[in-house]
């Protein structure tokens, strides 16, 4: 028998949070907006938190779908909530939490040295299947 794995993490500093919503037409490739910190074009909203999320909430206001995913899931995997209760583990990448990295010395430049391979806080959410034009998305990131 293997016994389990279990993490745990104390974050001594204070915790960041974020929110927005969207609305309107966005599914086409025509359709691009961009705003502070988010842009949004076919279907995909790419958003610059500025810290890596441990938790990211969205929500279909329009139809009622909840969906969550919490750091330590596997990537694109989330947890999706229907309006009648109903809670499952979903695997087809829909939601999918992206921190990228940097490239460049630590505390410097990107022109050089070792590279730093700590996240961004670039967040992209592929939303693919949750929404449709004219509903409306509203999303939480918190770490």
């Amino acid at each position: 028998m293997t016994a389990p794995t279990s993490t745990y993490k104390l974050n001594p500093e204070p915790q960041r949070r974020a929110h927005g919503s969207v609305s309107g037409t966005y599914t086409a490739a025509s359709d691009v907006s961009t705003t502070a910190n988010a842009s949004i074009a076919s279907g995909v909203l790419t958003i610059t938190l500025g810290f890596v999320p441990s938790r990211v909430k969205v929500m279909n206001a329009s139809q009622k779908i909840a969906c969550e995913w919490f750091e330590g899931m596997n990537q694109g995997d989330y947890l999706k909530t229907l309006a009648n209760g109903t809670v499952s583990l979903e695997t087809g990448d829909a939601l999918t939490i992206t921190p990228e990295t940097r490239a460049g010395a630590v505390g410097g430049t990107s022109s050089g040295g070792t590279a730093d391979t700590a996240a961004s806080g670039v967040v992209t959410f592929t939303f693919s299947g949750l929404l449709t034009d004219n509903e409306t998305l509203v999303w939480e990131a918190v770490g």
